[in-house]
């Protein structure tokens, strides 16, 4: 069955009724992907942000009343 995280792709096979990763790895692997895709929302969220133009409108000033 192939496994692609991002840039990492590997061939894995599983034998019926045996866990070849325990438990542990498997929390620790599902706990490191959902944080990079964290990270990786943050990302894209910052350069939306820093690429958007927003328009704001300021009240008058006036000098010398």
């Amino acid at each position: 069955m192939p496994f692609h995280i991002e840039e990492i792709a590997s061939e894995v096979t599983v034998i019926d009724g045996e866990m070849p990763i325990p438990p542990a790895q498997i929390e620790k692997l599902v706990r490191l992907v959902l944080k990079r895709l964290e990270e990786k929302q943050h990302g894209a969220k910052l350069t939306k942000e820093a690429c958007s133009i927003e328009r704001h409108v300021s009240p008058a000033l006036r000098v010398g009343d």
